[in-house]
């Protein structure tokens, strides 16, 4: 895939990078996530309160956003309920924010994720979010 096709297009942008490295705990994710994003001060350092915050950017008001999520397979390696929770949240925030409904007809494209993992990871990560998406 050309990587032009991964850019957002024009108009007010935002680019979230989270490492996954070092995230042995769900705190770690919420630290990364909160950096990233800069969730606003009622986030509330918990699954549900990033899961909210990712379906409701009224905080961060953009025309695209974008997640680059590099180090997916450093992800909570010791937590794998908490990683697929997680994998769960960003699933359900692209799949939000993939069309928004216009009178005028469908925008595309609103929110963007990019995993990076590690070449030999590669196969058992989409296996995940292939399940996520085609349950």
């Amino acid at each position: 895939m050309p990587v032009e096709t991964l850019l957002p297009a024009g108009g007010l942008n935002f680019v979230a990078s989270v490492d996954g490295a070092g995230t042995h705990s769900a705190d770690d994710v919420f630290q990364k996530f909160w950096d990233a994003f800069r969730l606003p001060d009622y986030f509330g350092w918990n699954w549900p309160a990033l899961h909210d915050c990712l379906r409701d950017l009224g905080w961060l008001p953009c025309d695209q956003y974008l997640l680059v999520l590099s180090g997916v397979d450093r992800l909570l390696p010791d937590d794998q309920e908490d990683r697929l929770r997680l994998f769960r949240i960003i699933s359900e925030a692209g799949r939000k924010w993939s069309y928004v409904k216009h009178p005028e007809g469908d925008e595309a494209g609103k929110f963007g994720i990019v995993l990076l993992c590690d070449e030999s990871n590669f196969e058992g990560i989409l296996r995940v979010f292939e399940d996520l998406l085609n349950p």
